[in-house]
């Protein structure tokens, strides 16, 4: 009987020990990106007017792609509406458990020249609470005169990285008190997409007299408590010499170009190639969330603007 036990107990360790030495597998994440750049500086781009007081959005599948002098992303850009002399943008990566995107911010000029970066390390780590998920977040100010153009994309030095947070649990002991509960903090995947929050708040508005008032910049959309509605879209003036590094194929954002001279408006004409990726987009994110009424209304609004593809698009969403 003895020799029996220390039989199976040797047979017990050698198991372990096999365990313990097998090689390790590891799921491989993807932050390579094969689709080519659209745009060959950047004022080619298109901007999504800051209007409201708050923008949600997705960078996605469905969003451009440019070379950036350190590689090639998905980015969105952003543009101060002509109203607006100075705005205050806090900006928020959500943290899901699906990974997150580690921003970078490029703050342009007039003439579209990178006058100011934020990179990930002027992002602090915000810890979640009751009402919203962990976040890189920052906050800048923009100005009509020096700065009234924001990009935000991820490097694919970003990419390849991750970041280890607290997990909430233990947060919450700490805050009460209470005992170190037994759980593991979560590693977060750094990603090629991602899902942000903008909040706004303008600091000063520009006036103007009556027989002096700009044309208004109007976007290709408004999702009820997001963006603004309308189906206007132009494209700025392109200036060549403002290339985003030599013998690249920079970029091009997911949606409004900022007039240079006013704007034009869509009445029953093909639809900017531009606003449809940004309908698409929105629609996506929509449905991602369940939310079929703004889903459904994105696609109306598109389709009177002239969109081809809205409608392909949410219905092939639905059947997914």
């Amino acid at each position: 009987m003895k020799t029996i036990k220390t039989t199976l107990a040797a047979l017990l360790a050698a198991t372990l020990l096999g365990c313990a030495a097998a090689p390790q597998t590891t799921a491989v994440k993807d932050v390579t990106i094969s689709q080519p750049a659209c745009c060959s500086n950047y004022s080619e781009f298109a901007w999504i007017p800051l209007n409201g007081n708050e923008i949600d959005f997705a960078i996605d599948e469905y969003s451009q792609v440019g070379d950036f002098p350190d590689g090639k992303s998905y980015f969105a850009g952003f543009v101060l509406p002509e109203n607006v002399e100075r705005m205050q943008v806090e900006i928020a990566s959500w943290m899901r458990s699906v990974g997150v995107f580690a921003p970078k911010v490029l703050l342009l000029n007039p003439q579209f020249q990178v006058v100011d970066t934020q990179t990930l390390d002027d992002f602090e780590v915000k810890l979640s609470d009751m009402f919203h998920l962990a976040s890189y977040q920052t906050r800048l100010v923009m100005e009509q005169e020096t700065t009234p153009y924001m990009v935000i994309y991820s490097p694919k030095d970003y990419r390849v990285g991750e970041i280890q947070i607290p997990h909430p649990e233990r947060v919450r002991a700490e805050e009460l008190g209470l005992a170190r509960p037994m759980v593991t903090d979560p590693t977060i995947q750094h990603a090629k997409f991602g899902t942000f929050e903008l909040d706004l708040k303008p600091l000063t508005l520009r006036s103007y007299r009556a027989n002096a008032v700009p044309q208004p910049v109007v976007m290709a959309d408004q999702a009820a408590e997001t963006l603004v509605s309308g189906a206007k879209a132009v494209n700025a003036v392109p200036n060549p010499e403002q290339a985003l590094k030599p013998q690249a194929k920079p970029v091009m954002a997911s949606a409004i170009a900022k007039p240079s001279t006013g704007t034009v408006a869509i009445t029953g004409a093909t639809m900017l190639p531009e606003s449809e990726a940004f309908y698409n987009q929105q629609i996506k994110t929509a449905v991602d969330n369940n939310d079929m009424k703004k889903a459904l209304t994105l696609m109306e609004e598109a389709k009177r603007a002239g969109s081809t593809s809205a409608e392909a698009t949410f219905l092939q969403l639905i059947k997914r």
